[in-house]
């Protein structure tokens, strides 16, 4: 018998009954369960704090990169006024220089428009002059024309319309383009 060993169980905490119920058991259950939710709260709430810092420092960067190029934008803003200022004198020269073309075409079609020509609308655009009006006779047409097609001042000369004026009339209706060469 000396040589059997005996195995020996010492608890010094004692179990509770209590444990043993089923509420105890729900309780300890919650226990050790809770512990986990605890912890995950825990690493949720340490996690929200680090992006929080993270966000933080984007939302710093992005405001400071909004202000860099809000100056950049208002320095600008000086430019393009001036700029702006630049283009209208510049469509006011065009206008001006547009109303000298205009200007010059008038002497050059007092030359070709002949006696018996009664011009009821008369366009003058930069580089077109478009003729309508009556005349009284097929010769005045004809030199009309003729004098427009011969001028320097004109060239392809198109004529859309031309028609009588009725029965009890001897004349004719007209509406002629030329482009202008000057």
């Amino acid at each position: 018998m000396k040589d059997q060993t005996v195995a020996i169980d010492i608890n010094l905490v004692p179990t509770d009954p209590f444990f043993q119920t089923p509420i105890g058991r729900t309780l300890q259950w919650a226990l050790s369960v809770g512990r986990y939710i605890v912890m995950f709260t825990e690493l949720v709430v340490v996690l929200s704090f680090v992006t929080r810092f993270y966000l933080d420092r984007q939302v710093t960067d992005l405001n400071q990169a909004i202000f860099r190029n809000q100056s950049v934008v208002e320095s600008y803003g000086s430019f393009e006024q001036e700029f702006r200022d630049i283009q209208t004198k510049i469509d006011g020269y065009q206008q001006i220089e547009q109303k000298e073309n205009i200007v010059d075409t008038f002497p050059a079609l007092s030359e070709v428009v002949p006696d018996g020509v009664e011009l009821t609308e008369l366009a003058i655009f930069p580089d077109k002059v478009t003729l309508t009006g009556v005349v009284f006779s097929q010769r005045s047409l004809n030199l009309l024309i003729n004098n427009l097609q011969l001028s320097p001042n004109f060239a392809n000369v198109v004529v859309n319309t031309i028609e009588s004026e009725g029965p009890s009339s001897s004349g004719f209706t007209f509406r002629l383009n030329a482009q202008t060469t000057h």
